[in-house]
């Protein structure tokens, strides 16, 4: 990102800071340093932006000394009075005033008139009213000023990241990241409870990557523990030549099968019991054949964890919980050292203010606890790896978790406030389309592989009834409809989980998910393929299409030219809000609105013969291509 000079602008940034420079300038005496007007897009009037500033400053200072202004709207005017844009982005100004909404409009008072029926009003009607308006004029009117973007402007900008690429011009680069995502446990297999944290995961990376940054992808698996003890000691009972015969350990290749049949044994059999104990002891010591063994079965899960990952084309590099054994003894001496940890009933502790549970860095009975390995992950990604943005992709419930472990590390000194950026990015459950656990028809847990390959024929099944529909020569092929129905399918799994906010849950279904209409992954496509085939019918090759960069220029004349050229230029604005709150919504809803805006243009456009539209076209296909790769997604060429 460094070395290319960006083509494209935070355009929010820019207006919040071309309209604090004039705020400043006009009221330097009566703001606090601190004041940042706010800027924001405007949902409702014609404009691209719009700003309550005006208002916010008569709030703040209409009471002080030497005040001179008496009205909202005469402060409105003093700001954009001669008020020019340099940089040529703002065409003009305008102020709009919003009239209080006042309580006793007819609605209000038919439903007023309905409660005294109901004698629920009885006694209380004159005190009512005496509060009723005193609270009416207590309401104040909102003046905010309107910011057009400049046509002229947008044209050159839209043709420089045609000519040029598209590069940001942000802050979020140059920076060391380490992403702990996915983080299955060892010898159990994916559910649905990591479809979120792997999607989430993976699409965070792709962004901070396109942004220049050097990117860690950890998965912090669960591989080690007290388990293991009775994990090894199962696979030894059923064939202890397991290495070479791995084809006669019965179920093994069935993790959660072979994890209850162990348990189950581990249970019910005392000695076997007893077995499990010792076997997780010479783990523990590093005994040479308790490590095979605990090796084999991570291998085995490793292959079913590769299965889910290549099907949601994602990747990562494996940094389970035993990486951290050694480093964990020495965290724990170094906390001693430094008096951050304290003895409790046999165990050592660290407690963290403002909350109950502690953490406890060594058990009562001498062992090493889940909290002693996320320490020593936190000091090992920020000391050694020199990482200075950390993002932990784990369910809200662990919010309390990450907040102590975030403060003990500070405590323990392992980093200074601010120097390290450290975010818990947290998200809901996943319901089935009844509000309950997902499930499968037997009542349990749905395996993550079962549920992408009962995507895959979802999707299949729609794409064969549109199939029915087509004309003889516009069907297609059995082959197609297989190889294009896995894409579809798990993209559509993929959008209706990015498309959420991210720390509330959402119900799984896949209908909806695979509904052509509104904001779905099949909509988008769709919005997609019609971009590509209108280069098919006007018999375009991608270097007509390289040519027309080169040598015509974009020329806006109609409205919705102008509202999706505008929506395109805002693709630096949403990728900084993406990362400033790790919300990766944001970049669905802009994707979502280049369909949508795309589709008003096409109705209301003719492309054919106008080179202006055929490049607009030709930037909407890179923006939205771009977009489909930051968020994992990929597009067929026909649904």
């Amino acid at each position: 990102m460094e070395d290319k000079k960006p083509t494209m602008k935070n355009i929010q940034s820019y207006l919040t800071n071309f309209m604090k420079k004039r705020c400043e300038a006009l009221f330097k005496d009566f703001l606090p340093p601190t004041y940042i007007p706010l800027v924001q897009k405007n949902s409702i009037g014609d404009s691209e932006f719009t700003s309550p500033c005006a208002t916010q400053i008569f709030n703040m200072c209409n009471k002080k000394a030497n005040w001179q202004y008496t009205s909202i709207e005469q402060l409105a005017e003093a700001i954009i009075k001669d008020l020019k844009d340099e940089q040529g982005m703002i065409s003009e100004f305008k102020i709009v005033v919003q009239e209080p909404v006042k309580k006793d409009d007819k609605k209000e008072k038919k439903k007023k008139d309905e409660k005294k029926e109901e004698g629920k009003e009885e006694g209380k009607e004159e005190g009512k009213e005496g509060k009723k308006k005193k609270k009416e004029k207590q309401i104040p009117k909102n003046v905010y000023i309107d910011i057009y973007i400049s046509t002229s402007w947008a044209e050159n900008e839209a043709q420089n990241i045609l000519q040029n690429g598209i590069t940001l011009d942000t802050q979020y680069t140059n920076k060391h990241v380490a992403v702990d995502f996915s983080s299955p446990n060892i010898a159990k297999e994916m559910h649905v409870g990591h479809l979120r944290s792997t999607i989430l995961g993976e699409s965070i990376c792709r962004i901070l990557e396109f942004l220049g940054n050097k990117v860690e992808r950890i998965n912090h698996v669960g591989d080690w523990g007290t388990q293991f003890g009775m994990l090894i000691a199962y696979l030894e009972s059923i064939n202890p030549n397991y290495a070479n015969e791995p084809e006669k350990c019965g179920n093994i290749r069935d993790l959660e099968e072979f994890y209850k049949n162990a348990k189950k044994k581990f249970d019910d059999d005392p000695e076997f019991k007893k077995t499990s104990q010792l076997k997780t002891v010479d783990l523990q010591k590093g005994d040479p054949e308790a490590r095979k063994a605990w090796q084999f079965i991570c291998q085995i899960s490793r292959e079913n964890f590769e299965k889910v990952y290549k099907k949601l084309d994602v990747h990562l590099t494996e940094v389970g919980e035993s990486f951290y054994n050694d480093l964990c003894k020495k965290i724990v001496k170094e906390l001693e050292d430094k008096n951050v940890v304290v003895e409790d009933k046999g165990a050592k502790i660290i407690r963290i203010k403002g909350f109950k549970i502690p953490l406890i860095i060594v058990k009562s009975d001498g062992g090493i606890g889940y909290d002693s390995t996320d320490l020593a992950a936190l000091n090992y990604r920020i000391n050694t790896l020199k990482a200075d943005w950390l993002i932990y992709v784990v369910a809200t419930e662990q919010s309390d978790h990450f907040k102590m472990l975030f403060k003990a590390g500070e405590e323990a000194g392992f980093f200074k406030k601010g120097e390290v950026r450290l975010d818990h990015m947290g998200f809901g459950l996943v319901q089935g389309a009844d509000g309950k656990k997902i499930s499968t028809r037997k009542g349990g847990s749905f395996k993550l592989i079962d549920l992408l390959e009962e995507g895959q024929e979802n999707a299949a099944k729609e794409m064969q009834e549109r199939n029915k529909k087509y004309k003889d020569e516009d069907k297609m092929s059995d082959e197609y409809i297989k190889e294009a129905s896995e894409k579809l399918g798990t993209s559509a799994i993929k959008y209706f989980d990015l498309k959420q906010f991210r720390t509330t849950g959402y119900k799984f279904d896949f209908k909806k998910m695979l509904d052509d209409k509104g904001n779905t992954a099949v909509y988008l496509f769709y919005s997609y393929v019609r971009i590509c085939s209108i280069y098919r019918k006007l018999n375009l090759s991608q270097n007509d299409i390289d040519e027309l960069v080169k040598t015509k220029k974009i020329e806006i004349k109609e409205k919705s030219e102008k509202n999706l050229v505008n929506h395109l230029l805002l693709f630096n604005d949403v990728i900084d809000e993406v990362l400033k709150d790790l919300s990766l919504n944001l970049l669905c809803d802009y994707v979502y609105g280049i369909a949508t805006k795309f589709s008003e243009f096409y109705e209301a456009c003719k492309i054919q013969g106008n080179d202006s539209r055929i490049l607009i076209t030709e930037l909407c296909k890179r923006l939205m291509k771009l977009s489909f790769d930051l968020l994992s997604l990929t597009p067929i060429e026909k649904i």
